[in-house]
Order: C-alpha cells, then structure tokens, then sequence
C-alpha cells in the first residue's frame, strides 16, 4: 500500500482530522533533514520534530543506559521503568529509553547505513537520565554535543554507575597493562569536570552503613532524616571540590575502616550525591542504587524524582557550597518498601504463587 492509499483508508475509519495528521506526518517523514535551530523558519523536518515529538506541558526525558561492555546491573531495567511511571503518573515528564548512544547527537538521528532517521536527538529532551555502565564508546562530536547539551542548559542525572562510564573495564591498571589487553579505551576528564568528581572505587562492597544528609535544604533531600541507614554499593570518589557543587549526602566512615580505602586522598570526606551548575545546565548525581531491592524504597526513588524535577527546571534550589555538616543523631531506618501495587488480576496471580509456595 502507497502513502496517498494509506491516508485514504485512514480518512476512512479515523476520521478526517486523524487522516490530517497522519498526512502531516507522512509527509514530513518523506523530507530529507535538513537540521534548523529552534529559532529558524518554519517547515521542514526540524520544525516537525519540534511540533510534533513531545507532549504539551510535559518534559522530555532520555534515559540513557548504554551497558554494551559493563557490568550489566540488575537494578537497571527496574530503576528506568521506575522512573518512566513516576513521569507518568506525575504528568510532568515522559521517558524515552535507550540502550545504545544513537541519540546523543545535536545533528539529527543517522542509520546504520548513513541514512537519516525519524526519532529524537539532544535538541528534543530537557534532560538526560544516565544509568550507564563502563567504556561507553562515543565519537568526538558526540561526546562534544553532550558537553554541549549540558553546558546550553539541559539537565544530567547521572545514577551510580554512571560515573564508570567513561573508564576501561580494567580499570586501576597501567596505561601500559590496559595497552596489552587489547582495551586501551579512551577516558574522558572532561566527562569527569562536567559530572564533578572522579570514581575511585567500592572498597567495601555492598555494605549497611549510616548516610548522613549533608543538606537538608535541596529539594532531592529535604524529606529525609538527618542520618539514615542503607544497605547499598557505596561509590568513593577523588578530584572532587566542595567549593565548585553541593553535596547533599555523604557516607558516614565513623564505622568504616579507613585503611581499606582505595585511591582517594580525602580521609572522612566521602560525597555520595551532589548538585552542581555546569554552564546554564544542572548536574546531579548519586551513587546510590546498585540493588533492585534499593529501588524499591520509596525515599530513594523520591531522591532521582525530586533531582530530576530539579534538573528540568520544574523547580528552583540553591547549591551553595558548604563544609561537611556534623549530625548528632542516630541513624534511623528508612520506611520499607510497600506492597506491589498494579491491576488486581497480576496481583491476584503472584497471590497464588506465594501461597503455592
């Protein structure tokens, strides 16, 4: 079937108004792209995009989880479909996943055989959601399009393992070691500037430990306590300055053996999220998040809703700098994760299961 018999037929049983869009839409589709700023002439497949690729009164979102030569965490996949329905049941956001790095671009989608394709590059989301995991493989122009979507004013919402994207699996070997297993990937210290701090290593493993709220003012963290307790992957990081972000939650090492420490040259000082300004765009990160079982607490999904809220400009904080906040109080449990929630028939059958059991 022909496109002028395929809008016939729709003309049919849709109706004429959902023809006329089915029209506008083949039509701007048979268009070579041709890339216009957002303030340039009308018509075109760049104005199509612009009209017609999101939603009124709502953001738009990329999560971006590229995991192709990482460690393919378990938490990814329920962390994104997590954070894809709080977009939706907020009404403030909608989420666009993708695994690969096709659209990190600012010149439009290309195919794998150079041909032009219909979908979002960085000029069509607000903010990036970046759940990606080691040696992310980017061309230059793409790695300089991120920098300059973020420096524009994008926002970037980076989770745990995002700041291992842009480091070799081997990871802490020479140049000369990672040379001779054939995986001299190339770093990226910008990447590390933009996010605000260097990843060093987990040298505890996943462990239950006190995090302390080092600022209870950011929208991100202001429903918490003051000290909390969290079984989690807990992120070290070096080349970091308090006097250039906010961190807003840091690990309590009261406990911890400090000696088992990696690479980092700080001593008590271990920042596990942050808020920054990079150019006109807004940066926040968490190193929390390694498990499943951590999405599943309320409080931590709030923390990346209430970042991510930030990062799209749905609301305005402050990240003033600031020495380490000292906290008296005990650490308190965070409340539990609820029972599942969704269509009374799936509930009823994984009822049944458990009861089986």
């Amino acid at each position: 079937m022909n496109r002028r018999q395929l809008i016939s037929q729709a003309m049919g049983t849709l109706g004429a108004g959902a023809a006329m869009g089915l029209s506008l839409s083949a039509a701007a589709a048979a268009q070579p792209f041709t890339r216009q700023s957002a303030g340039g002439p009308p018509g075109g497949r760049a104005a199509f995009m612009r009209r017609y690729m999101r939603r009124p009164g709502r953001k738009n979102v990329l999560a971006w989880a590229p995991v192709k030569n990482g460690v393919q965490h378990n938490s990814i996949s329920h962390a994104i479909s997590l954070m894809e329905q709080l977009g939706y049941a907020s009404e403030l956001y909608d989420t666009y996943i993708h695994t690969d790095s096709q659209p990190v671009t600012l010149h439009g989608l290309v195919g794998s055989y150079g041909q032009s394709v219909m979908g979002r590059d960085l000029n069509n989301y607000d903010a990036i959601l970046c759940i990606g995991v080691r040696e992310v493989y980017l061309t230059d122009q793409q790695r300089a399009d991120l920098l300059e979507f973020v420096r524009n004013g994008g926002g970037f919402v980076a989770v745990h393992a995002a700041s291992t994207m842009f480091l070799p699996w081997n990871f802490g070997k020479s140049r000369d070691e990672e040379a001779a297993c054939g995986r001299a990937f190339k770093r990226w210290p910008e990447f590390n500037e933009m996010l605000g701090a260097e990843f060093v290593e987990h040298p505890y493993g996943v462990i239950e430990a006190p995090v302390v709220v080092d600022d209870p003012r950011f929208p991100a963290t202001r429903f918490l306590p003051a000290k909390f307790n969290l079984r989690d992957e807990m992120y070290e990081f070096k080349n970091f300055s308090r006097k250039k972000m906010d961190v807003v939650l840091r690990l309590d090492t009261s406990g911890l053996n400090i000696d088992r420490r990696g690479l980092s040259d700080q001593t008590a000082d271990w920042p596990l999220a942050w808020a920054k300004t990079y150019g006109k765009g807004r940066v926040f990160y968490c190193a929390l998040g390694h498990a499943r079982a951590t999405w599943d607490i309320p409080d931590i999904q709030r923390i990346y809703f209430e970042a991510l809220r930030w990062a799209l400009r749905l609301e305005d904080a402050e990240v003033p700098a600031h020495p380490m906040r000292q906290v008296s109080s005990a650490a308190v449990n965070l409340p539990p994760a609820p029972p599942p929630s969704g269509p009374q028939w799936a509930l009823a059958v994984g009822q049944r299961l458990s009861s089986a059991e």
